[in-house]
């Protein structure tokens, strides 16, 4: 297209005011009466005409902000502008939670073995062990037997109660904490130099944003401390380059169990089938008990419960700590979405 070029310092005096291009739908004219008549606006003037940034601003960029997620939801720069001047982050929440500590049931658990004594008071020496299976549920067992006289007491110890476990071993770790931003920015510079009529969109900043309606035009404030945003770019937006994130969460941990009732008996019989009973004797969680009599001789044992309540267990940790901080604030005055009438 020919531009007529005597016309464009009389639509430079009009838009001077105005940073930008007016090509990217961020001013709008409106007059009742054409000032310029016969003067096509869209044809004949400069679609790039800008003002300098003022003083302690950079050039205008191409500057993305969005909600945050997923990197790949960022958007690379437009080829027609593709150095990446910025990355930054901003909206900055510190408070997080951690998930919650949880813990396994715990468990009333068999004695595993009986104890025989020489003694008739379970405490004398050449004792000898009477171990049950691995994971022993009271069923009927033949350990090693001892022959009559060979021990004058059989101490059968008091039942357990399982220790509880993490149910989640990791539940600590901060791998469940959200982003600590909430908002993630982009700013691309586009290219600089002399353009050709037929390839304006490369070279003119907002007429790139028009090109790219996700992206907007701002410009970085290179000073001291929070800037004064110019009239055309009266949004100001902070934002940070980097941030060191030590949140965390306590180690969890499982208490002891209360509220537990665990009562058995346990039965000694003399032959290997558990048929002769030599005593059968109720035990607690109180402490373990002592058969004695003469002519001891035991050769298989078996026990049921008589109160199988294991209680529960309480569980310590996943408290927050560390904290978000963010490092390296940078300032930028945008254009506003909002027109501009000029009158």
């Amino acid at each position: 297209m020919k531009k007529r070029r005597a016309g464009t310092a009389l639509a430079v005096a009009a838009l001077g005011s105005v940073a930008g291009c007016w090509t990217a739908g961020k001013i709008m004219l409106s007059t009742d009466e054409d000032p310029y008549p016969g003067l096509d606006l869209y044809g004949s003037i400069d679609p790039c005409v800008t003002a300098p940034p003022p003083p302690g601003f950079g050039d205008p960029i191409l500057f993305w902000m969005g909600s945050p997620g997923d990197e790949a939801s960022v958007p690379e720069c437009p080829k027609e502008a593709p150095e990446r001047v910025f990355d930054g982050y901003g909206g900055f929440d510190r408070a997080h939670a951690c998930p919650p500590c949880r813990c396994s049931g715990p468990s009333c658990e068999l004695p595993r073995a009986l104890e025989g004594s020489s003694s008739a008071a379970c405490d004398g020496p050449g004792s000898m062990s009477f171990d049950a299976p691995a994971g022993w549920d009271g069923a009927c067992a033949a350990p090693a037997a001892a022959a009559p006289g060979e021990i004058g007491s059989l101490r059968i110890p008091a039942p357990t109660v399982s220790a509880c476990e993490v149910v989640d071993e990791r539940a600590g770790e901060p791998r469940d904490l959200p982003a600590p931003w909430g908002e993630r920015a982009r700013g691309c510079a586009g290219v600089e130099g002399e353009r050709a009529d037929s390839d304006l969109d490369a070279t003119c900043v907002a007429w790139l944003a028009s090109r790219h309606p996700d992206f907007t035009v701002c410009i970085h404030y290179l000073g001291e401390g929070a800037p004064r945003c110019p009239a055309a770019y009266p949004e100001m937006r902070t934002f940070f380059r980097g941030f060191d994130d030590t949140r965390g969460c306590t180690r969890c941990e499982c208490g002891p169990a209360h509220g537990s009732r665990c009562v058995a008996l346990v039965s000694a019989y003399e032959d290997r089938s558990c048929g002769r009973v030599l005593d059968a004797v109720t035990v607690t969680l109180a402490g373990p008990k002592c058969v004695t009599g003469p002519g001891l001789r035991l050769a298989s044992l078996d026990a049921q419960w008589i109160e199988d309540e294991p209680g529960s267990c309480a569980a310590r940790g996943g408290v927050p700590t560390g904290d978000v901080r963010p490092r390296g604030e940078s300032f930028f005055c945008c254009q506003s979405d909002e027109a501009v009438f000029i009158r």
